[in-house]
């Protein structure tokens, strides 16, 4: 081959295909933000020691970046469907790296009498920072990928917390053995300074791409990518809801109110919501716990510890991308969301709950290893937040609808590692933990089968009617 022709033809396949390069980097924006939240789940036995934390005061601090995370959704979509997604989830990376040297500062000796507070206010921040995560990942989803390649992205996307723990968990548990805990924070603000320059001076939407393939855009546009500027007034098209309505905000309390009502009221939405929650709380419990379970229970080293997190971390996003493949063929084949979003989450919830219910009865690191392996697969099978909320969310307010359904999803990070923190406490070991992990998976199958119904877009949402004048 002639020199460099590889390279242009590289570049020419690349740009008939940019909504790949639009996935990969907000691919990228979630692995970085997983690795500063389990950062310090790795860090934590050698922090807990050095500090003179217990599984309690641990819990807080695990649960402490949830508290701003979920209160912020709501106001971090607005934001979004505001100023579009580059700028908003620009800052917030660079602003995640600030709170991870903030947790360094910690381990400082002037400030370690005040370290917990410190490291506290830190996670506060962070949750901040990477609320903008939920709805622009949506909004990325709905604007550059048509409905039949939505299951694969969204797999993708949502099993990328698993390769940031496989790829990072190792690295960061070599970095606290041999450079001390409060290292691996820096090395956690590299990461977000780094991740925030690449993605402000590469990502672009759709409508931004001056070089967009006219074979692209005729896929987006006629594959049900919702085709529109992120900044553009609440529109009602005539006719009701489409595929291709403009995306739009809502412009004052009234409208943000009359919205979440409208959202609220459909069983969907409830039992999406709910759903959802359930399996964020087997995410969370790995996030957070899953380190110290291994040491804790099983007597193993911080390295042995972090280096075999990696394999269900792996086998997690095996899951993630099995499941999106699976689920748009399925799609295809049936053209049916009911079988093709569903089907997913009654396999992966049904091997949670076989893993984790395994896990019990041993106390062999291999065996746990194994079966905890086969449980991350399943729910990263069963994870479709995504791709449901692509699929799901009135037209006119996908990014508010991200939002909401990811501050009620995690809410599980608040509750999660405090209950399990506790329980550890309680119990002294983590089998009660173990099989609350398991319950929560049932609670999702319920859903999908009692309360969510019948999969299809919901209707636009409508602009609250004018108050008459007095």
């Amino acid at each position: 081959m002639p020199p460099f022709k590889w390279y242009r033809k590289a570049v020419r396949h690349i740009q008939a295909r940019r909504r790949f390069v639009a996935l990969g980097l907000i691919c990228m924006t979630l692995g970085i933000a997983s690795a500063e939240r389990s950062g310090l789940a790795v860090a934590a036995p050698e922090l807990s020691t050095a500090l003179n934390l217990g599984p309690s005061d641990l819990g807080w601090l695990f649960s402490a970046f949830s508290w701003t995370y979920v209160v912020a959704q709501i106001p971090a979509g607005l934001l979004v469907e505001r100023f579009g997604v580059r700028p908003i989830i620009g800052t917030g990376l660079a602003a995640s790296a600030l709170c991870s040297l903030l947790v360094a500062l910690a381990g400082a000796p002037a400030l370690v009498a005040h370290s917990w507070g410190l490291i506290l206010a830190a996670r506060l921040l962070l949750g901040i920072s990477q609320s903008p995560l939920g709805g622009s990942s949506g909004m990325v989803l709905a604007t550059w990928f048509p409905k039949q390649e939505r299951g694969v992205a969204g797999a993708v996307y949502a099993s990328m917390p698993y390769f940031a723990i496989a790829i990072f968990n190792p690295l960061l548990a070599w970095v606290v053995n041999h450079l001390g805990w409060a290292m691996s924070f820096v090395v956690l603000a590299f990461l977000g300074v780094m991740g925030s320059a690449i993605w402000s001076s590469v990502f672009r939407t759709p409508q931004q791409h001056k070089h967009l393939s006219a074979k692209e855009k005729r896929l987006l546009t006629s594959g049900g990518a919702l085709w529109g500027a992120p900044k553009t007034e609440r529109v009602s098209p005539p006719g009701g809801a489409s595929e291709d309505t403009p995306l739009t905000a809502g412009s004052n309390t009234n409208s943000l109110i009359s919205d979440l009502r409208q959202l609220f009221s459909q069983q969907l939405f409830r039992g999406l919501v709910v759903a959802q929650y359930a399996i964020a709380s087997i995410t969370w419990f790995f996030l957070a716990w899953f380190p110290a379970y291994l040491v804790h229970d099983m007597g193993l080293t911080l390295a042995e510890a972090g280096a075999l997190s990696a394999f269900p971390a792996i086998g997690g996003f095996i899951g993630g991308t099995v499941a999106g493949v699976f689920s748009d063929a399925l799609l295809r084949r049936t053209h049916s969301l009911n079988i093709a979003r569903k089907t997913p989450v009654y396999i992966g919830m049904g091997l949670v709950i076989a893993g984790f219910l395994a896990c019990l009865f041993t106390r062999d690191p291999t065996l746990i290893a194994v079966f905890m392996t086969i449980a991350f697969f399943g729910k990263s099978v069963g994870t479709m937040i995504w791709t449901l909320v692509s699929d799901l969310a009135p037209a006119n307010r996908v990014g508010l609808t991200g939002s909401v359904v990811n501050a009620f999803t995690n809410l599980s990070g608040i509750i999660t590692p405090i209950v399990v923190g506790y329980a550890v406490a309680i119990y002294g070991n983590f089998d009660l933990a173990l099989g609350v992990v398991a319950a929560h998976a049932a609670l999702a199958i319920a859903m999908n089968v009692w309360v969510m119904g019948h999969l299809q877009r919901m209707p636009d949402l409508k602009a609250p009617e004018p108050r008459p004048a007095s």
